[in-house]
Parts: structure tokens; sequence; C-alpha cells
């Protein structure tokens, strides 16, 4: 709600709003489960993992997934965050670069093709959402990271199925 990020303050809106700071917890609202971790992005940003009748979404957007190769790689971190996602029906995830586009753009916070795929198929998720493109990117470029993203898939003999939601596309868990 910064006005930096956020042209609406909250004297503007037209309710009695009440702030709850999150952090890395549980909370469970009726039969959903929320829980949170904190993200790899410059700044604070927590991702989401919501639990409701036997089947999970993640929400992880807002997050740099270093090669294993990079001094920032951080195995204790990529190791919380795959058993933070095992298993879910869905991760949606930031997919913002191609592969051959990362190196330039190390330590924003967004993460490429490679990692994602490769962080998908270790936590055993059903599908993955590439998620947060890059504003620059036309639908070429991201028909290209799911191709991409598809290519890395089938090297692992991964059974994750990997998706780009369009506007107005639709999901269902169970189906």
């Amino acid at each position: 709600m910064d006005d930096v990020y956020f042209p609406v303050t909250v004297r503007e809106f037209a309710a009695r709003v009440y702030f709850r700071d999150i952090r890395e917890e549980t909370i469970n609202i009726g039969a959903f489960e929320v829980k949170s971790i904190l993200l790899n992005h410059p700044g604070a940003c927590l991702g989401y993992r919501v639990n409701y009748n036997g089947y999970s979404v993640c929400y992880v957007t807002d997050n740099e997934l270093y090669p294993a190769d990079n001094a920032y790689y951080n195995a204790e971190y990529n190791e919380g965050l795959v058993e933070f996602i095992r298993d879910a029906d869905i991760l949606i995830t930031d997919c913002t670069y191609l592969d051959e586009e990362y190196p330039d753009k190390m330590g924003w916070g967004h993460s490429c093709t490679r990692e994602v795929a490769h962080l998908a198929h270790a936590a055993n998720v059903r599908a993955l959402h590439l998620f947060h493109h890059d504003p620059a990117q036309d639908d070429a470029a991201i028909d290209r990271k799911l191709a991409q993203a598809e290519w890395h898939l089938a090297n692992l003999k991964s059974s994750v199925v990997c998706i780009c939601p369009r506007e107005g596309s639709r999901y269902v868990l169970g189906a």
C-alpha cells in the first residue's frame, strides 16, 4: 500500500480496514489451511500454500532461484522451498526470464525456466503454472518460455505438466 507502488491511500478506502502483519506461519480459515514462506526477493516477499479438502495450490512469485553453481545459491533455502511445495496440485510460480535472459537479470529477484522446471520436478508437483512474465515479453516470448520449461521437464523425465495460463483459463483440481 506504499504510495510508491500503489496510488490509492488507505484514507481513500470506503471501509474500516484492519491490518495484520503476516510472516512465515500457518493460518486456518474455516476448512482452508494457508501457509506462508519467506521468498528470495529484494525486500520482503511471501509465498503461499493453500490446502483444502486434500488439494493444494502454491503461489510462489517474486522469487529468485539461483543455479546450483552460482555463489548466491543457498541449498538450505532451496530444500525448504521444495518441502513447502512438495506434492502440490498446482504451483503458480515466478518464471520471468528465458534461460538466456537470466544472466543479465541475476539478482533482480526473479527466476528462469530451467530453475523453475527443476524446482517443480524436485517437489513432485502435479502442474506447474508459469507466471510473472517480464512486461517487455510478447506472447511469442511467453510461448518460448513454455517450450523451454517443457524441454527441461522432458529431459528430467518428469511427470510435471507445464502450463502458461491465459486470461479466462480455468484449471479444475482433481480433474
